[in-house]
């Protein structure tokens, strides 16, 4: 039985698990940057739209202008042959990439199920692309009047993720060889679970 398998938060680090690297990012439109609609664009830079069979397509397409930062993973990418006029008797083929089966994931869930992170400073960054900062939401509530030396509680805070997935890895590896360890399994199910109620505090927070 998946006591875990109606939870949607979860059910997306499983999506990120499973079809990472095909994340794209969400490039909102702009009015500044002549942007019409909401775009994605992939690792490898291309600009991409969303599949007209896709449920999250007018989702993209209407995107406000402001907004957080939005992730997405994809099944696949496709080429479309399009044309394009140009003048009286003269027609341009061009090709356009598209995004098919795509579904919004977090940050949390790129960052604990996607690619290799780094810590640099307060910063977590995947596979030397997407550059998450973590912030220290309690940074200046506590007010003393002599100065002390305390160090930066976004970068603590991007070591505990980075530990947090450590921790997910030993939670997956102990699920395969349940059975084959010679471990108390209550104890162990209970640990794991604990871990697992974290990452989803993690995941709606």
């Amino acid at each position: 039985e998946n006591r875990n398998g109606n939870d949607a938060l979860l059910t997306s680090c499983c999506l990120v698990a499973g079809l990472y690297p095909n994340l794209a990012s969400l490039i909102r439109p702009s009015r500044e940057m002549r942007i019409r609609g909401g775009k994605l664009i992939t690792k490898d830079g291309d600009s991409c739209r969303p599949s007209s069979s896709s449920f999250q397509c007018e989702r993209i397409r209407n995107a406000t202008e402001g907004g957080k930062d939005a992730y997405v993973v994809y099944h696949g990418k496709v080429m479309t042959l399009g044309v394009s006029k140009g003048s009286k008797d003269d027609e341009k083929k061009k090709q356009e990439p598209f995004l098919d089966d795509i579904n919004f994931v977090s940050r949390f869930a790129i960052l604990l199920f996607g690619g290799e992170i780094e810590i640099r400073k307060n910063f977590l960054v995947v596979d030397n692309w997407l550059k998450f900062k973590v912030d220290d939401k309690n940074k200046g509530s506590n007010s003393s009047s002599k100065p002390e030396k305390l160090p930066d509680k976004g970068q603590v805070n991007a070591l505990l993720i980075q530990e947090l997935r450590k921790e997910m890895d030993n939670v997956m590896l102990k699920h395969i060889m349940k059975g084959q360890v010679d471990e108390n399994q209550d104890e162990m199910d209970v640990e794991c679970q604990r871990v697992i109620d974290v990452v989803r505090c993690l995941l709606a927070a």
